[in-house]
C-alpha cells in the first residue's frame, strides 16, 4: 500500500498545512518567526525496514540522536516521533531560547544537554505532534487522545536503529526543515501507524483528489 503520485502529492501538500500551523503555534509560543516545512513525505511498510529493503533517513546514521515520541489513539491510532540528530536538536533548543551553539565540523562528541533543554524539547514536540496528528484526525473527522510526550538521548547502531518501527504496519515519515532565527535545523517526523489508520487516512486523500477532478 505504497503511495502513488497523485497520493504523495496531495498527503505532502496537507501535512505543510499541518505543520504551517503548528509552526505558527510554536513562533507564538517561543516569540520568534519560524519556518517549518516538509519537502518529502514517505510511506513505508515496516516490514520492508526490517529487511533491509529501505533505508532510514539519514539521520539513523550510527551515532547520537533525540526522539521524542507520543502515543495516539482511538479511530486514528499509532505513536509518533520527532527525532533530530542530537546536534540539531541543541542548535534548535538554542535558537528558541535565544543562545548561540557553535559546532565544530564533524565534533563526534554530543553536545551536553540539561534538563532544561529536554523540558524545551518535550513542550516542541509536544506543540508539533499534537498539531499535525490533531490535523489528520480532523482531516478524518475522528477524535484523538494523546499521550503526554516522552524524549530520550539515544546512541544508535547498526543493530538497533530500527527499535523504535514496532508500533505499526506502516511508517510515515515526513522530512522536516525548521529554521528558526535564520538557523537551519534538519530532522524527521516518523508516524507508525496500523493497517486500519492507513487505509482511512489513504481512502480520505482519494476522496479528496476525486472532488478536485468533479
Amino acid at each position: 500500500m505504497l503511495l502513488n503520485p497523485l497520493q504523495k502529492d496531495a498527503l505532502t501538500e496537507l501535512v505543510n498545512v499541518y505543520v504551517g500551523y503548528a509552526a505558527s503555534l510554536l513562533s507564538e509560543m517561543v516569540g520568534l518567526r519560524i519556518l517549518l516545512s516538509v519537502p518529502r513525505v514517505e510511506l513505508i511498510p515496516e516490514a520492508e525496514m526490517e529487511q533491509g529493503d529501505l533505508p532510514l533517513p539519514e539521520i539513523f546514521s550510527p551515532g547520537h540522536i533525540v526522539s521524542s515520541y507520543i502515543s495516539f489513539g482511538q479511530d486514528f491510532r499509532g505513536k509518533a516521533f520527532l527525532v533530530f540528530p542530537v546536534q540539531q536538536a541543541k542548535l534548535l533548543v538554542n535558537a528558541c531560547i535565544g543562545e548561540e551553539l557553535l559546532l565544530e565540523e564533524g565534533d563526534a562528541v554530543p553536545p551536553r544537554f540539561l534538563d532544561t533543554d529536554f523540558d524545551v524539547l518535550k513542550e516542541i514536540s509536544n506543540l508539533i505532534l499534537n498539531a499535525v496528528i490533531g490535523e489528520f484526525g480532523n482531516l478524518l473527522e475522528t477524535r484523538v487522545v494523546f499521550t503526554v510526550p516522552e524524549v530520550e538521548l539515544i546512541d544508535v547502531t547498526e543493530s538497533d536503529k530500527r527499535f523504535f518501527l514496532k508500533d505499526g504496519v506502516y511508517i510515515l515519515i515526513l522530512h522536516t526543515t525548521f529554521t528558526v532565527a535564520e538557523i537551519e535545523v534538519q530532522g524527521v517526523i516518523m508516524i507508525a501507524l496500523n493497517l486500519n489508520s492507513v487505509s482511512c487516512l489513504l481512502n480520505k486523500i482519494d476522496t479528496l483528489l476525486e472532488e478536485q477532478d468533479v
